[in-house]
């Protein structure tokens, strides 16, 4: 430790601060002063006559054991991280869902002016009236989603890395999530004002958890997997993995297969709960 010319300025700092500090006692002042000073001999000894067969390397005094250097983990290597990536895919659903709540207003803003009833009116069932709002809701959506990719590719360098096919899918999937998200928040509200209010607070706190603004995979262990149940976790996953992470189709069908359950389960909920009078 204080062998090489590191260790020797080293008591030589020491010894001099020493000197000059006077808030210690005598004795410990010439304690600390006979112990430096007997270091320094130690190692002008040791300059003068090395030990035999001593290694020019260990007169360097501390150095580290080891190097140390950053690398982006990826599927493959060679494939950096885009932080840009991560941010359109978080802002990008974040954008979706705040879509689906105007979507939401709208419907309800037709309840309130009696236009479902004159809906019901034609030949056609419940359910596909509902379904018709939620494919206008979805494709809206996508459309969304690809601009803003687009966007990001053109202007930061975002590159899909991966399965094009999981990319497309992903978008496919989340969009779809999200119109049956804006179904499930016409279905459960009841004024366009107070359903508004609760619908944003609810979407701040779906994209926060689901890691849309810092990565989920930053959070605690505990709290990964409590995000699980939340449909932005793995919209947002999806296109990270797709994206700067370079996964491939088979990879994706999980978050693909888990962003439909969460549209089936939103839609099935959104028929049973729809109020067609106000």
């Amino acid at each position: 430790m204080f062998g090489g010319d590191q260790g020797r300025r080293l008591t030589q700092q020491w010894l001099e601060r020493l000197s000059a500090s006077g808030g210690k006692a005598d004795g410990d002042r010439r304690a600390l002063a006979d112990m430096l000073g007997a270091v320094n001999r130690w190692y002008e000894r040791g300059a003068a006559s090395p030990a035999p067969g001593a290694s020019p390397a260990a007169a360097r005094g501390l150095a580290m054991p080891y190097t140390t250097h950053e690398e982006a983990v990826t599927v493959r290597r060679g494939v950096p991280y885009n932080g840009f990536a991560h941010s359109f895919a978080g802002m990008g659903v974040q954008f979706l869902l705040f879509a689906c709540i105007d979507l939401a207003i709208g419907m309800l803003l037709e309840r309130q002016q009696g236009l479902w009833k004159r809906l019901r009116a034609a030949p056609l069932s419940r359910g596909l009236l509902l379904a018709g709002k939620g494919t206008s809701g979805a494709l809206i959506a996508l459309m969304t989603l690809g601009v803003t990719f687009v966007f990001g590719m053109i202007v930061f360098r975002i590159r899909v890395e991966g399965s094009s096919l999981a990319f497309l899918a992903v978008c496919v999937a989340t969009a779809v999530m999200a119109s049956s998200f804006g179904l499930l928040i016409a279905a459960l509200g009841k004024t366009p004002q107070a359903t508004r209010g609760v619908a944003i607070l609810a979407v701040l706190l779906m994209v926060m958890l689901g890691g849309a603004w810092v990565p989920s995979f930053l959070f605690p262990a505990w709290l990964q997997r409590v995000t699980l149940a939340i449909p932005a976790r793995w919209a947002v996953d999806g296109l990270d993995a797709t994206t700067w992470r370079g996964a491939s189709l088979m990879a994706t069908l999980p978050t693909i297969g888990a962003l439909l359950a969460f549209a089936a389960l939103f839609g099935a909920l959104a028929v049973a709960r729809f109020r067609w009078e106000e």
